[in-house]
């Protein structure tokens, strides 16, 4: 039986319209914003999914597609086992019965073929859409891919859907160039609903402290919705890469030092602990 006061999260497959924004803050000040449409996919509902629009597809080439590969080490078959073995390493659970067997993508599209993530959500849940923890999947321009995992605490399992979910943990991944490895992640999420609001902080280590945020709204998963998404913004990997090499130039123009690509994690997955600032502060 479901626990009534849990925090439940069984979302329907949908589109997120909204901005993405980067504010850099400290020796070199910098501000960045652009554009995206984001999807929510259950990923036990893609088959269905699949079939909702001549213009999506799972696995396969479309307008505007989907592709479990884009995830995954090649060592796996499929998403959900991938992400099943993530749960597993991380060390959040070691009841194998208290491990998350469900999971909700929040991602980028392929748009003609092309995608590219910086930054992938995966909100997973027991078997009765209790959430138990948000994995952050963050992919760099070197084809390389590292998770930080947040587990919820028993409190934060009884908070409302509306509340906000703070956690922080230590920078262990290379993104930029002109960020350095040493630094503090500092995360406030409200789980996607209408509306969807996300921030990150990187400071400690850093000559400048950077935020990223996304603040968008909930769009119905239509093939009207796909095409005027694709009309309007004619959004896909392109756009994102040449976002981020563009700003790289900009930030080096201005004299941002510059950190030379370390080995990366003997690990996959890193533990994210709750946020001693976000304690009683949900809202």
């Amino acid at each position: 039986m479901t626990d009534e006061t849990a925090l439940t999260f069984a979302p329907d497959a949908c589109l997120y319209e909204g901005i993405v924004t980067h504010v850099r803050s400290g020796a070199v000040k910098h501000r960045l914003a652009y554009k995206v449409t984001s999807m929510l996919l259950p990923l036990d509902e893609l088959a269905e999914i699949d079939q909702r629009s001549r213009l999506f597809s799972v696995n396969r080439f479309n307008l505007i597609s989907f592709h479990e590969a884009d995830y995954i080490d090649p060592a796996f078959d499929g998403l959900q086992p991938y992400l099943e073995h993530l749960m597993d390493v991380s060390g959040e659970f070691p009841q194998e019965n208290d491990r998350p067997t469900r999971f909700t993508a929040l991602t980028f599209p392929r748009v003609l073929g092309r995608s590219f993530n910086p930054l992938t959500l995966f909100f997973c849940c027991d078997r009765e859409n209790r959430l138990k923890a948000i994995l952050y999947q963050v992919s760099n321009t070197f084809g390389e891919r590292f998770h930080y995992i947040y587990a919820l605490t028993n409190e934060e399992s009884n908070l409302s859907q509306d509340q906000r979910l703070r956690h922080e943990g230590k920078k262990l991944f290379y993104v930029s160039p002109f960020m350095d490895i040493e630094g503090k992640y500092n995360f406030s999420i409200r789980l996607p609903h209408e509306k969807l609001s996300y921030q990150i902080t990187l400071s400690g280590q850093q000559p400048s402290s950077v935020m990223a945020s996304y603040t968008a709204q909930k769009r119905p998963f239509t093939t009207r919705n796909m095409l005027l998404t694709f009309a309007r913004l004619m959004q896909s990997g392109w756009k994102i890469l040449a976002a981020i090499h563009l700003e790289a130039l900009k930030l080096w123009r201005k004299g941002a030092p510059f950190h030379k690509r370390p080995p990366m994690p003997s690990e996959p997955v890193s533990s994210l602990h709750r946020s001693r600032l976000g304690k009683g502060l949900h809202q």
